[in-house]
């Protein structure tokens, strides 16, 4: 998992082929209040990607078509 982007306050989680589902949850539970599910990146490597509800239930755009760095 990634910290909040300053940019935007975006934060992601990356899920690899050999994690475990405690993994992903132990990650998903690590993220900040307040973010929502925005997008996701990749097929074998997941990428997920969340946003500050503000922003998601504002309708500004959540993101760009490439995934993040």
């Amino acid at each position: 998992m990634t910290g909040p982007d300053p940019d935007d306050g975006a934060c992601t989680v990356t899920i690899y082929p050999a994690d475990r589902p405690a993994d992903v949850m132990r990650a998903w539970a690590a993220l900040p209040d307040g973010l929502g599910f925005a997008e996701a990146f990749g097929d074998v490597e997941v990428i997920l990607v969340f946003r500050p509800l503000d922003r998601l239930l504002s309708g500004e755009p959540t993101g760009t078509s490439s995934a993040p760095d």
